[in-house]
């Protein structure tokens, strides 16, 4: 098997399987692909928050063909070896549910703790309630929600700003999650300066996720609102008609209550909540 660099001169060969949520050309991440008998098996994808010392696997695939040979091990041991000359802590992200990556990791030397709940909700149900519709729209007079791709690059450099503000690892060169094309940003209409809350939403074919949601100093729950609906009306301009449900991962219980008014009473957790699979480097 031979692990390389991935770059700009071997991305459409590793293009497949490579999930994590930077552009192409991103300063923020460096990727490692596997090859195996000629043919690509798989790749990982690292990231680093220098100010605290962390690296984190933004994604780690292998071909299922390819699985159980080993290469999912070689992927990570690169990946602690590089991340090692520059950071003291590597962490991995999952769902709960997965057994088999709990063992991968624990085997590893890999300190596994439940994090996040996450909750669901029926994404078609939510985007034809005309109630929820017509509620926010009557409280949002004055406020404005932009997804990323149509704000200016001064907007977006005070959204990176906020991002940096409240621990979001990936925003260090100016690049994130948040770069998604259904992740938005909150202003007054009076004010486009200085971003009021901005939601970093992932999706793949058939769910959506809002992975953060983060408030200014000067936020109240208008803002979080805003951000939320001007998300679900991403969603719909976006094409939501194979969306089956819309997640979120609620760090804090103020969150989930926000999502309670919106979405419905006493939501229930998911099983598969966030696990954070944490190692301490050089040890």
């Amino acid at each position: 098997m031979e692990l390389t660099r991935i770059g700009s001169n071997n991305w459409g060969s590793f293009s497949s399987v490579i999930y994590d949520a930077f552009s192409q050309n991103s300063n923020d991440v460096l990727r490692i692909g596997a090859i195996e008998d000629g043919k690509v098996c798989g790749a990982i994808s690292l990231s680093y928050f220098l100010k605290e010392g962390q690296a984190f696997i933004d994604s780690l695939y292998v071909v299922p063909e390819f699985r159980g040979h080993g290469i999912g091990r070689a992927l990570v041991e690169e990946a602690e070896r590089l991340a090692g000359e520059r950071a003291n802590t590597l962490e991995a992200e999952f769902y709960g549910d997965s057994q088999e990556l709990r063992d991968f990791f624990t085997a590893r030397g890999y300190a596994c703790i439940d994090g996040e709940p996450i909750y669901n909700y029926d994404a078609q149900k939510l985007l034809s309630n005309k109630q929820y519709a017509g509620y926010c729209s009557n409280r949002l007079s004055g406020v404005k929600a932009y997804r990323f791709a149509d704000m200016s690059s001064a907007q977006k450099n005070r959204v990176f700003d906020l991002l940096r503000e409240n621990g979001e690892r990936n925003s260090e060169s100016n690049t994130a999650g948040f770069s998604y094309d259904l992740s938005v940003s909150v202003y007054r209409s009076d004010d486009m300066r200085l971003p009021r809350a901005c939601l970093i939403a992932t999706e793949d074919s058939e769910h959506v996720n809002i992975a953060q949601l983060y408030g200014s100093g000067k936020n109240n729950p208008k803002f979080i609102l805003a951000a939320i609906f001007g998300f679900t009306e991403a969603v719909k301009r976006h094409g939501a008609k194979g969306i089956a449900d819309i997640g979120m991962v609620a760090a804090h219980p103020g969150v989930k209550k926000v999502f309670e008014l919106l979405f419905g009473k006493r939501l229930k957790p998911t099983e598969s909540g966030l696990v954070h699979a944490i190692k301490f480097l050089g040890m």
